[in-house]
C-alpha cells in the first residue's frame, strides 16, 4: 500500500521547513568557514619517466596532470600545458603529467606526436587525495605539498589569470 503525497502537502512541507530555516537564521545561527589545509598532505607517489628516470617534486609548485593517451580532452590540454612550462620557466614549478597506462604504449603515444612534456609512469596506485573518475584531473600543490586547485576536465593552462596565479606560488616566501 503505496502513500500517496498531492501537490498542496508537498508544498505545505516545503513552506513550514523555509520558515524554520528563517527563524533560524533570525536567531543568529552563524556558519563557520571549513577549515583550511596546513602543513603537507600524506601521500606517497612514485613514477618514473619513460626512459626510467625518476624526478623528486620536493619544496617547489606542482602542477599535477594525470592523463591518459585515449582521452581527447587531455590531448587536447596538452599544448596549453606546455606554454604554462614554458612561461613558468624561471620560477621554480615543476611540471608533471601522469598516466598509469604501460611505458611501451605512453612510448608509442610520445612518438607519433610532438610532445615535449614531461610525462611519468606512476607505479602503483594513484593516492587517495589524488583520486577521480574523471581525466584529465589536474592539481596544483604549493611548497608545503598542501593542494591548493584542483580541476577536473580539459582546462586553458596558459591563461593568463592561471599562470598568474602559479608564478605567484612560486614567487610567494616560504612561511
Amino acid at each position: 500500500v503505496g502513500v500517496v503525497v498531492g501537490p498542496g502537502a508537498l508544498l505545505g512541507g516545503i513552506v513550514l521547513i523555509t520558515r524554520r530555516m528563517k527563524k533560524r537564521m533570525k536567531v543568529g545561527v552563524r556558519l563557520k568557514p571549513p577549515p583550511l589545509p596546513v602543513g603537507r598532505w600524506d601521500f606517497d607517489m612514485s613514477a618514473q619517466d619513460v626512459d626510467g628516470n625518476r624526478q623528486d617534486f620536493a619544496d617547489q609548485v606542482l602542477v599535477l596532470n594525470f592523463w591518459e593517451t585515449w582521452c581527447g580532452p587531455c590531448v587536447a590540454e596538452m599544448p596549453s600545458l606546455g606554454r604554462l612550462r614554458e612561461a613558468t620557466s624561471d620560477v621554480e614549478v615543476a611540471l608533471a603529467c601522469v598516466t598509469q597506462e604501460p611505458v611501451a604504449k605512453v612510448r608509442e603515444f610520445l612518438d607519433k606526436r610532438e610532445c615535449d612534456l614531461p610525462i611519468y609512469v606512476l607505479d602503483g596506485d594513484v593516492p587517495e587525495c589524488f583520486k577521480s573518475r574523471r581525466i584529465p584531473a589536474t592539481f596544483v600543490l604549493d611548497k608545503t605539498g598542501t593542494i591548493v586547485l584542483r580541476h577536473f576536465g580539459a582546462a586553458a593552462w596558459d591563461d593568463e589569470s592561471v599562470v598568474g596565479f602559479i608564478r605567484g606560488l612560486a614567487l610567494a616566501p616560504e612561511l
